[in-house]
């Protein structure tokens, strides 16, 4: 009976001590507002990845688009409406300023985030199904989160682009034609008609943006890309890359870049 009063005394001594070790460390160690090690000390290093939405399973990068079943896309537009809920939600906060028109007024305020006009995402749309009821689909491009992280932007650049193709160039051919949408074009667009067809030859994520600090409300900019008129019924490969003169891009490895399947029946 004593030996058994000794171990429950004993293990409860125990269990007491490391929680109260793990509590103090995780409350005066840990700071709550920035990672203990950033950039080339931190296991993520200082060179941003590429991800997209919809991510199809951690099992599969295809995506599946058809006009015979909603069911088929119905899980691509809801993991798509749920990424872009907070932009919907904190659009009309007033700690969010208006970013990236170009007009050199922006000043970064780590109280006050950019706030991401979703109208720049047209005709990435959930009236439209974001295209994955055609042969038109829309995918959502986004940088990985780099904690102080800043752009250096090519020339003539107002951020990091981001271009997107096929793997090979029957892949290439099949995806019809290219487009992107982000807040760049929304601004800079001339008329209803240039709004519309978007642009050509790459995306940006505007600078305005960065850093990333861990700022509340923080949106992340997005760039839609938009592939028109697909060959139907082709197993098509993408590779989207970064642009940047501080991103080191390694398509095989797949570093600053990311690859994908597209299928449209």
């Amino acid at each position: 009976m004593r030996r058994l009063a000794y171990f429950l005394v004993f293990h409860t001594l125990l269990v007491a001590f490391f929680s109260g070790y793990i509590y103090a460390l995780m409350y005066f160690d840990i700071d709550r507002d920035r990672p203990s090690m950033t950039g080339p000390n931190s296991v993520l290093g200082f060179n941003p990845g590429l991800s997209i939405v919809p991510r199809p399973s951690i099992y599969s990068s295809l995506i599946r688009t058809t006009s015979r079943s909603i069911e088929v896309y119905e899980g691509f537009t809801s993991e798509l409406m749920a990424f872009l809920d907070p932009y919907q939600r904190f659009a009309d906060r007033v700690e969010m300023m208006q970013c990236a028109k170009g007009d050199g007024s922006y000043r970064f305020d780590k109280t006050r985030p950019c706030a991401f006009d979703l109208n720049s995402a047209w005709p990435c749309t959930m009236d439209s199904v974001f295209g994955y009821d055609g042969e038109s689909p829309c995918i959502l491009l986004k940088m990985n989160k780099v904690y102080g992280w800043l752009p250096d932007p090519v020339e003539g650049a107002t951020g990091v682009l981001v271009k997107c193709e096929g793997v090979t160039k029957d892949d290439h051919f099949n995806l019809g034609t290219i487009r992107y949408y982000d807040l760049d074009h929304h601004y800079s667009a001339k008329g209803w008609e240039a709004l519309i067809e978007g642009k050509p030859d790459n995306g940006t994520f505007h600078a305005d943006f960065f850093p990333y600090v861990n700022q509340r409300w923080y949106l992340q900019p997005i760039v839609w890309v938009v592939f028109r008129e697909m060959q139907r019924d082709g197993f098509t490969r993408v590779q989207c890359y970064l642009i940047a003169k501080n991103i080191h891009v390694d398509l095989k490895s797949g570093e600053g870049s990311i690859r994908f399947e597209l299928l449209v029946e």
